[in-house]
This record gives structure tokens, sequence and C-alpha cells, in this order.
């Protein structure tokens, strides 16, 4: 019986290739964790974040058909889920924004996916530092999103154009 380090950890896959994407569910399960998908699509991927529920982290190819999964990321990040690439990308093809998030290069070892999803970066000014950064400004920016409706929905419309501020503000503070 397979080691259980990952015991009750809710992971994501979000994997357009059949095959890899069972290899990396069977590598999940046989660790204890409750695989969610796996997901071939970024819209596929987007309605699973849609219905809510607990996500640990998540394994995700970047190339998806012809879209590409960082838009899914965004919102992960944004809800502080942990992050793993598994990708044929080379490295230098990932925007500066995601190059703190681990990238395992295709095919990857069943070892190798456990130990990125549970590695922890204790570095303050590390690559993951800068992703909590990152995922604590898309958090902000997604509740100031839902401020914004809420003012729009009680006429507030000068307090919608402070928020848009706001949203702006974060916008160009990320593209850094």
């Amino acid at each position: 019986m397979a080691d259980m380090l990952m015991e009750d950890q809710r992971v994501l896959v979000i994997e357009d290739e059949y095959v890899v994407a069972e290899a990396i569910e069977r590598t999940l399960r046989r660790a204890g964790a409750i695989v969610l998908g796996p997901v071939p699509s970024v819209d596929q991927a987007m309605a699973l974040l849609d219905r809510g529920g607990r996500i640990d982290s998540a394994v995700l190819d970047i190339n998806l058909g012809e879209q590409k999964v960082y838009p899914v990321v965004d919102r992960l990040l944004a809800r502080g889920v942990h992050c793993v690439f598994s990708t044929g990308n080379d490295v230098a093809d990932v925007p500066s924004n995601y190059k703190g998030i681990a990238r395992l290069e295709k095919p990857v070892e069943e070892s190798s996916i456990i130990d990125a999803l549970k590695k922890t970066d204790t570095n303050a000014g590390g690559p993951v530092a800068n992703i909590h950064k990152h995922t604590y400004l898309l958090q902000l920016r997604e509740q100031l999103t839902v401020q914004i409706n809420m003012a729009d929905s009680i006429h507030e419309p000068l307090l919608a154009a402070r928020l848009y501020e706001a949203v702006d503000a974060i916008d160009q503070f990320l593209k850094v």
C-alpha cells in the first residue's frame, strides 16, 4: 500500500492528455489525495471552480488545446491554492508572474508530483513568498470586484468608481 503522504488533500488536476491525466490521478490517489477532475479544458476548470468547494492544491498543464491555463491559475492563486505546472513548456515560455510556481517537465515522475505538492518555501523573499503576495493581491482584486457589483446594484456610482481605481492600481502592480 502506498504511503498516504497527501491523505485528505483535495487536488485539482487539469490536463488535456488522457493518458497523462490518468497517470497523475493514479499517483495522487495512491498518496491518499482526493482528486478533483481531471478536467481537460479552461472552461471545464472554471466551471468546477464556480461550483466552489475546497481545493488544497492543483497540478496543471499549461497548454490545454489552443488555450493557456493561466486564467485558471489566477483564480486558484486568488483562493490560496498551491499550484504546480506539469508541462512540456520551456521555463522561458512561462510568464514572469508565474515563475515562482514549481514546473515539472513531462514525462513527470510520480515522486516528483508529490514532492512538488508537499514543498513549502520558508524563505520570506523566495519565489513562493512572491506567489503568496501575488495571491493576496488577486484575492483583494476579487473582493473589490464583488464590492463594485454591490455598489452598482445600490446605485452608488462614486463608490463603484473609487473601487475601480483600486482594482486598476492592483492590475498595474501585478504587471510589474
